[in-house]
């Protein structure tokens, strides 16, 4: 949906990393602004990443190979499959550090508790909307539940200036490196 997923914090070098021009696949109906996208490796275009949960080390991307989903980055312009020239994608790396609402704020109603999950390892949650709501009929969360193989790291917040959202930067092992 649109502007689910934001960028709250950016590390650069030299300037930062800008956006890159990235096609879609035929498969995308709709990519709006603020979805994260994927590719699957083996492909040279990309998709909306749609599913119950997103983007684990359980399936890491390898470049040129046949298996593994990498994250590519949040769309930065919305776009269908048949839009010449493709659309624009803030590119994925480990110093970029998302807001992303909870899909359980009372998990970190206070600093306190939100402050216990600074390093969790947690997993972004596709979960499907009324098509009246988004046009890709998909609403973004950060599920906080801590595992080894979840893709991205909780980063320290101020919640109370951002109320029910948590920050989050990916992990390497997720970020489709060469896409």
């Amino acid at each position: 949906m649109l502007g689910d997923i934001v960028i709250y914090h950016q590390e650069s070098f030299g300037g930062g990393r800008g956006s890159r021009r990235m096609m879609a696949a035929a498969s995308a109906a709709t990519i709006l602004a603020g979805e994260p996208v994927v590719i699957v490796a083996g492909a040279s275009t990309v998709v909306p990443n749609q599913s119950a949960t997103l983007l684990t080390q359980a399936s890491p991307y390898v470049p040129y190979n046949v298996t593994g989903t990498g994250f590519v980055g949040i769309a930065q312009t919305s776009t269908t499959a048949s839009t010449a020239g493709g659309f624009d994608v803030a590119p994925a790396n480990t110093g970029v550090t998302y807001l992303v609402t909870a899909t359980t704020p009372s998990l970190i109603s206070t600093q306190s508790k939100y402050d216990a999950l600074v390093g969790a390892r947690v997993v972004l949650y596709a979960s499907p909307v009324g098509t009246t709501v988004s046009s890709s009929g998909f609403q973004y969360y950060c599920n906080l539940t801590d595992s080894a193989l979840n893709g991205f790291i909780v980063r320290p917040l101020d919640i109370y200036k951002f109320p029910n959202k948590v920050a989050v930067s990916p992990v390497a092992g997720i970020i489709a490196v060469g896409a």
